[in-house]
């Protein structure tokens, strides 16, 4: 899942070509964008994957889905929706919880791989910058080609620690179907009427606030939405680990 402060990756497009930056700053920058946004999700996937292995399933190995290729994970509608609203998903991986060593362990410790491989993701991504910043900025200084190599792994970073802490914040929400309520569904009594509304009902709620989140950053109101403030952490987090 991918939570941008535009309205999809149509209009950050249309921001970036409107902004006055030259045409090989914007490609860099698109590169950037599109490199470190495939690389946070295809990993959250690939890591359920993995962990539902180590819990006894090979579903996902069996499905060829613990693989960094990016064709085995994006699903087409997902694709779409992130282009037009910002708000896309890739495809889940499958995973046999019958085959579990561990049935409430097992779904415990998948819920939260991807989590935590998006939280160690933003984690290597603010020690890269931390160790490699002055190096960095002084390859984005040079007048030679070599410049446009500081930019992009200087983005690639930055655009690292926003997206992955913004999609473990919002992946570990409970709601259904994100990782957040599969964690607390398997710590919850069976039967119980939160979980029994949440799948019934969880992709409504979850679209409301998908839709209250654009509506907010549409009407200017940026600071009552959760996933802005978000944002504002992980860029506060960057802008101690450089000194800016």
């Amino acid at each position: 899942y991918l939570i941008d402060k535009k309205f999809g990756v149509i209009s950050m497009l249309i921001s970036l070509l409107t902004s006055g930056y030259s045409i090989d700053i914007i490609l860099v920058l698109l590169v950037a964008i599109l490199v470190s946004a495939t690389l946070s999700i295809v990993v959250h996937e690939i890591s359920h994957g993995y962990a539902a292995l180590l819990c006894g399933d090979n579903t996902a190995k069996l499905n060829n889905r613990l693989t960094l290729n990016p064709l085995a994970h994006f699903d087409l509608v997902g694709i779409i929706l992130l282009c037009v609203i910002g708000f896309g998903w890739a495809k889940p991986v499958p995973i046999n919880v019958s085959n579990f060593k561990n049935r409430k362990g097992g779904i415990l410790f998948v819920s939260i791989a991807g989590v935590l491989s998006n939280l160690i993701m933003c984690g290597l991504a603010l020690l890269f910058l931390y160790l490699f910043y002055p190096y960095l900025v002084a390859l984005c200084m040079l007048n030679t080609p070599l410049r446009l190599l500081g930019y992009l792994f200087l983005y690639f970073l930055q655009y690292m620690v926003i997206l992955n802490l913004t999609l473990a914040f919002f992946n570990f929400l409970p709601i259904a179907p994100l990782d957040g309520f599969k964690f607390l569904d398997a710590l919850l009594p069976f039967g119980n009427k939160y979980s029994i509304f949440m799948r019934r009902y969880g992709w409504l709620v979850l679209l409301g606030v998908i839709l209250i989140s654009n509506a907010l950053n549409h009407l200017g109101l940026e600071q009552y939405n959760i996933f802005h403030l978000v944002q504002n952490l992980a860029r506060a987090l960057i802008n101690m680990v450089t000194g800016g």
